[in-house]
Formats: structure tokens, C-alpha cells, sequence
């Protein structure tokens, strides 16, 4: 049974494909925009600022996006977050070739703007995966989506911290432009296979039309009444929580404990990234009975890890504990995420999704905000053992309720009516 085997369905091999190509763009984007906030401000605390308005836009815009995945074709929603933030970010670039050093205040627009476009994406796709495939090959689907998640952006790493590094010595200007334009053509690529998909309507059994926020008010009801959902969103809000500051440290210790280049934050995440993508695309071996005991522990295991890079200041001793919580993440996120798109019906999943990434990203803008007083006050050491302690004990809390503990994997046997979207 392999991951690739999901691609015989034309509907999720478009997805998957566009998915791809975007994280791909994404990946060049996202550490070099960090990278570019350190180095035009030379502020660890706005790193964390930049970070948190990222993250905002979730919390904010994040019930109104699970309202309408729930509503509207999920295509059309994908279509345009794919357009608009690929519209965006050419501006972005063109704007950033006649300055030499970017205003605060720019980056933070960008920062909140692109996010804003990607919220409604998020839920949409997540929502839109259990009508392109049947059930029974749900697992593979989430492998082969989860690898893609992370084959890609250490792709896009392994750019960024060669050949884009050598760039950044000869023109910073230059390196920011093509990193940008780089995920600019990702998006629009991406879109040119999300047109492809056929219409994702969610399968509704209520026909009489809402108010926004009464739709949402009825999804808050299905996720009450659901123990481990509600405990799910709890632990994963306080796992967001704690490792939130991690970004603001990370580029704090590349200035202090390493040579401050893009290329080697880049380096470090591709250990990340190797890891994820082994584990990933071996997940469809690993099925545990109990997902809710997989997520908790191997999300454990990754606040170890976190809490053992505060004595790790030898780079590949670092890179080494990025490797082994790569490793970790996938075998605690695809069973979880295989057992809700499972268990919760079509006309409710986007607004789920919406509920986990608005409150779980609403913790981590707090602590992105609150990551450069923190590394101010108690230095990286220190912040390393607090986000990973509590990221162990956020997780290991998780296994003191029965709900959520004895949760077991239902069945994915096909069933008449399981039939996947067809292009």
C-alpha cells in the first residue's frame, strides 16, 4: 500500500499537484521573509510582531472562511486564494526594487495581507480532500498530501541555502526580489491545477439559507457536543502556544550561535523538512488503532526535542534534533487527521477546520508577539525548556481524558456511496 496510489483519482492528483507547486514557492518565501525582517530591523521583537500579524488574520477571518467552505464550491475558494496572494506578492516584489531597506511597516502589511488570502484556502482544501478520494484510501491520501507538504518546501530549502545564498552575498535586493516572484509564479501555477478540479460542493442537508454567523453558531454546537474535538482544538491550542516564540529564537540563535546567513536557517529547516518526508510517506504503514495516543506522544517527542536544542549551540547537533522532530510530526498529525475527516460529515468540516486553525493560530499570535521579550528576559536556553516542556506537557495532559485517549480509528471500508469527485 503506497502514498502514490491516491493519484490514480484524477480530482486529487490536480489537488495535490497544485498544492504542491505552491509549498514549494512558499517554502523560499517564508524563512527569507523572516530573514528579511531581522535583517532590515535588526529586531528580534519584530520578528515576533511580524509573526503574530501572520497569524492573526486566523483568528480574525477564520469562522467567516469555515462558514463558507462549508457553503460555496470549495474549487472557487482554493481558485481565488491560489490568484489574489500570487497577485499580491508581484506587487510586494515590484514595490521592494525601489527600496534598499523595506519599512516596518510594509512587511507588516505584506505579512497580515497574505495571510488574510490564505485563511480561506486552508479550510477549504483540508474540507475538500475527503470528496476526492474515497475512505479506504483516505490514509494514503493524507501521506502522499503530508509528503508533498514537506518535500517541497526542502526542495525550496535546499534553493534558498545554496544557490539563493550566493545571491543574497552579491545583491540582498536582488535575493528578496527573486524569492518573492519565485512564490508569486508557485500561486498562480498552482491555480492553473485547482481549475482543474471539478465543482466540491459540500453535501449539505440543510437547504434553507443562514446568516454567516448562525452557520457558525450551529458548527460551535456539533464541535461541543464532540469531547474529543473539543480536546483535541484544547491540547493543540496549548502545543500552538508554546512553540510560537521557536521562529523568533531561531533566528536569534543563527546571529548568536551560528554565522547569521539565510543559508544556514535554511539548512536547519531542511533537516526538518528530510524528516517530515520520510515520515510521511511511511505513515500509511504506521495505522495506529488509537489516534489520539499517536498524536499526543509523537507531539511529545517533539517538545523534547525543542527543549534539548537549548544545549545543542553545535549546528548538526541542532540540525539533528530538526531531523528527529520532523520524524515525529507526521506519525502524531496524519492518524488524528484521518480520524476527523472520517468521523466528521461533509457539511460540517469546514467550519471544524476553520475552529482548529482559528483558535490554535489565535495562541500562537500571542506568542509570537510575546517571543522577543521573552528571549530579551531569559535568553535562548531558557525559551528553548519553556516551549518544549510545555509543548511535552500540553500533549502527555491530553492522555488524562478517556474521550480523547480511547478514541480508535473507524472503519474505512468502501461504501456505496463513497464515490470520489471526478475531473
Amino acid at each position: 500500500m503506497k502514498p502514490t496510489d491516491a493519484l490514480k483519482f484524477p480530482a486529487f492528483r490536480n489537488l495535490w499537484l497544485g498544492q504542491a507547486i505552491s509549498q514549494f514557492g512558499d517554502a523560499c518565501y517564508y524563512v527569507i521573509f523572516m530573514f528579511m525582517v531581522k535583517k532590515a530591523t535588526g529586531s528580534d521583537a519584530m520578528v515576533g510582531f511580524v509573526g503574530a500579524l501572520e497569524a492573526l488574520p486566523y483568528l480574525l477571518f477564520g469562522p467567516y472562511a469555515g462558514v463558507l467552505a462549508d457553503r460555496m464550491d470549495r474549487k472557487k475558494i482554493m481558485l481565488l486564494s491560489d490568484l489574489v496572494s500570487g497577485g499580491a506578492l508581484v506587487v510586494f516584489a515590484i514595490v521592494l526594487t525601489s527600496m534598499n531597506n523595506p519599512p516596518p511597516w510594509l512587511m507588516m502589511t505584506m505579512a497580515f495581507s497574505l495571510s488574510t488570502f490564505r485563511c480561506f484556502f486552508t479550510p477549504a482544501k483540508s474540507a475538500a480532500i475527503p470528496s476526492v478520494v474515497p475512505p479506504d484510501y483516505l490514509v494514503r491520501a493524507n501521506a502522499l498530501s503530508m509528503t508533498a507538504q514537506n518535500l517541497m518546501p526542502m526542495l525550496g530549502l535546499a534553493i534558498a541555502a545554496g544557490v539563493a545564498g550566493q545571491l543574497y552575498d552579491l545583491s540582498p535586493k536582488a535575493f528578496y526580489f527573486w524569492m518573492i516572484t519565485i512564490n508569486a509564479a508557485s500561486f498562480f501555477v498552482s491555480a492553473v491545477y485547482i481549475a482543474r478540479l471539478p465543482k466540491l460542493m459540500p453535501d449539505r442537508k440543510d437547504s434553507k439559507p443562514m446568516k454567516a454567523m448562525e452557520d457558525f453558531r450551529i458548527g460551535m454546537g456539533f464541535i461541543r457536543k464532540r469531547r474529543d474535538i473539543t480536546v483535541y482544538i484544547a491540547m493543540l491550542t496549548v502545543f500552538r502556544l508554546m512553540v510560537s516564540p521557536f521562529f523568533v529564537v531561531y533566528m536569534a540563535v543563527n546571529d548568536r550561535w551560528f554565522d547569521g546567513k539565510p543559508g544556514t536557517v535554511a539548512w536547519l529547516e531542511f533537516a526538518f523538512f528530510l524528516g517530515m518526508v520520510i515520515s510521511s510517506w511511511k505513515a500509511t504503514i504506521f495505522q495506529p488503532k488509537k489516534p489520539g495516543q499517536s498524536f499526543a506522544l509523537f507531539l511529545a517527542v517533539v517538545g523534547v526535542t525543542v527543549a534539548a536544542m537549548a544545549w545543542s549551540q553545535n549546528f548538526w547537533l541542532f540540525c539533528f534534533w530538526n531531523f528527529v522532530a520532523g520524524l515525529a510530526v507526521p506519525l502524531a498529525d496524519i492518524p488524528i487527521m484521518t480520524y476527523m475527516q472520517i468521523s466528521i460529515p461533509d457539511e460540517f468540516r469546514g467550519r471544524v477546520n476553520s475552529v482548529l486553525s482559528m483558535i490554535a493560530t489565535g495562541a500562537m499570535t500571542i506568542g509570537m508577539a510575546a517571543g522577543g521579550s521573552l528571549l530579551k528576559q531569559f535568553g535562548p536556553e531558557t525559551v528553548f525548556l519553556i516551549m518544549g516542556i510545555g509543548m511535552a506537557v500540553a500533549c502527555l495532559g491530553g492522555l488524562l481524558d478517556p474521550a480523547f485517549r480511547n478514541i480508535r480509528m473507524p472503519s474505512t471500508d468502501p461504501t456505496p456511496d463513497a464515490v470520489p469527485a471526478r475531473s
